[in-house]
C-alpha cells in the first residue's frame, strides 16, 4: 500500500515531487495532471498517498479527497494564503516552501498511518496480546501527531516530542495523552 499518486496541473511540479519521493525509496509513483486521473489511479491501486496542490486542474483537493478509496491518505502542498482554507482534519498539509526532509517524513508518517489503519483484525488481535503498545495505540499516537502537525504546522519530530514531553509531565502513557489531544 505504498503507492504515491502525485497530482499537479503543472507536470514539472509533479516531477519535482516524484524526484523527492523516489530518491527516498518509494517507487510506485504515478504523476497525474488533473483530478480525474488522480481518482482513476487511486481506484486502480491497493492504497497509499495522494500528494497534490490545492487545486489540480479543475478540481479542488477536497473534491479529490472525497472520492478517494479509504486506503489513501492525502498531503496537500500549498501556499501560506491557502493554508487557512484547509479545514478538513483528515487532509494533511505542508506550507511551501518546505524542505525535502519534511516532505519525506510527512509522507512516510501518512503511509504508516494508512497502512496501520488497514491491518487485518487478526494482526491487531495478535499484537494486543504482546503486553506492549498495540497497533491500535500506535494509530492513535500517529493520528495525534498528524493532528498536531496540521493544526500547528510543526514537523513530525516536533509533534512526537510534544507528545512525549506532555506524557512525562502528566505521568501518563503516550497513548492516553494522544487520546486526550484527539478528544479535545
Amino acid at each position: 500500500m505504498d503507492n504515491v499518486i502525485i497530482g499537479f496541473t503543472d507536470r514539472k511540479k509533479g516531477e519535482a515531487v516524484k524526484d523527492i519521493v523516489t530518491a527516498n525509496g518509494l517507487y510506485n509513483v504515478f504523476i497525474c495532471t488533473n483530478g480525474d486521473e488522480v481518482i482513476r489511479a487511486a481506484n486502480e491501486s491497493a492504497g497509499g498517498i495522494v500528494i497534490c496542490g490545492y487545486k489540480v486542474a479543475h478540481m479542488l483537493h477536497t473534491d479529490i479527497y472525497e472520492m478517494l478509496p479509504d486506503t489513501f491518505g492525502m498531503l496537500v502542498l500549498l501556499s501560506r494564503k491557502q493554508a487557512d482554507l484547509v479545514d478538513n482534519e483528515d487532509i494533511f498539509s505542508l506550507v511551501l516552501p518546505v524542505t525535502k526532509v519534511d516532505v519525506i517524513k510527512t509522507v512516510n508518517m501518512i503511509l504508516n498511518y494508512v497502512n496501520e489503519l488497514h491491518l487485518s483484525s487478526d494482526e491487531k488481535n495478535k499484537e494486543s496480546h504482546k503486553g506492549f503498545r498495540t497497533s491500535e495505540d500506535d494509530i492513535i499516537i500517529e493520528r495525534a501527531k498528524l493532528y498536531l502537525m496540521n493544526k500547528y504546522k510543526v514537523t513530525e519530530e516536533a509533534a512526537h516530542r510534544f507528545l512525549q514531553k506532555s506524557s512525562m509531565n502528566h505521568g501518563m502513557k503516550m497513548v492516553d495523552t494522544a487520546r486526550n489531544i484527539l478528544n479535545g
